[in-house]
């Protein structure tokens, strides 16, 4: 390999790693800064963190089927449903993060298999658009390839600490930012 390309090689894959590593770190950041904000039920963090077009989606259950909600704002002084679901996560612990796979509920013993902070690079999660697939009220196509290519863009997160607070949510990657996407409140409930 002559010198001249052997050092454009070296500056390429150079920069290739710089992204990853910036994009890991604005990752990292955003983590923290949103469980934080939970924690502390700080609503102006966590809008920060909301996309302006896209919104909040959160996953819950009521009666027998799984339902998502819609929201352009977020605020924790809301005590009205569904929106006190996002209370549950008051006083929730920053633990490291680790790249593992993801926890499992356990509806018998009603409790996650491992505590911690975790994230798996290596799988998609599509829990929001087979949400959709399974209503028995028929949403549009156009609709559901809208989550299926969102959650293909995003990370599921799940955070089981120490005093048994849970918090499952998603980041999207778009335009160069994390945002929080959708909150899952219906991986632990078995309710039905």
């Amino acid at each position: 390999m002559r010198p001249s390309a052997f050092i454009l090689l070296s500056l390429l894959l150079n920069n290739f790693c710089f992204g990853q590593t910036t994009r890991e770190q604005k990752f990292n950041k955003t983590v923290q800064q949103i469980i934080i904000a939970f924690s502390k039920q700080d609503s102006a963090t966590i809008s920060k963190y909301v996309n302006n077009k896209i919104g909040l989606y959160q996953l819950d259950r009521v009666g027998v089927f799984d339902h998502y909600n819609h929201f352009k704002t977020f605020s924790f002084s809301d005590t009205t449903y569904p929106q006190v679901l996002f209370r549950q996560s008051k006083n929730i612990t920053l633990l490291p993060l680790q790249y593992a796979s993801l926890p499992t509920w356990d509806c018998a013993k009603e409790t996650w298999n491992k505590k911690g902070l975790f994230v798996d690079t290596t799988k998609t999660d599509h829990l929001l658009s087979k949400i959709c697939k399974n209503r028995p009220d028929t949403i549009p196509n156009k609709t559901i390839q809208f989550f299926y290519d969102l959650e293909t863009k995003s990370r599921r997160l799940v955070l089981y600490d120490n005093n048994g607070i849970e918090l499952v949510f998603y980041l999207s990657y778009l335009n160069d930012t994390w945002f929080l996407t959708i909150i899952d409140n219906v991986s632990s409930d078995c309710s039905v």
